[in-house]
């Protein structure tokens, strides 16, 4: 596979996963009526999917491995239940704004921390 190819599949790839974590609140309100639980499960083992061919080449450890499926798990599970329980866009705007409040609340968290 050229390198011209290669370049225009890695592309494609990057292009349907915003898609897909673009629609990922909108779908998450539309499908209100699935249990949450229900609903994680599905949506990750779809978004798996594509990697799933290339599983025998991961040279990660079992217990890295299992943290990440459970850590993806916890938050996309709670994401969902706010998604329900919270008005949507009060919810998804602490959703995308939790990476910026670690950020600014880590010299208070963590003391002796400076913002550069």
């Amino acid at each position: 596979m050229s390198s011209a190819s290669q370049n225009r599949t890695a592309n494609l790839y990057a292009l349907a996963t915003i898609a897909l974590w673009s629609t990922l609140a909108v779908l998450g309100v539309a499908l209100k009526h699935i249990p949450p639980f229900l609903l994680t499960g599905l949506a990750l083992t779809i978004g798996s999917l594509p990697g799933w061919y290339r599983l025998r080449e991961w040279k990660i450890p079992l217990p890295t491995l299992a943290l990440g499926i459970y850590g993806l798990f916890g938050y996309h599970l709670l994401l969902f239940i706010a998604l329900r329980n919270a008005p949507p866009v009060e919810a998804n705007l602490v959703n995308y704004l939790w990476p910026l409040l670690i950020v600014v609340l880590a010299p208070v968290i963590l003391p002796g921390t400076r913002l550069t």
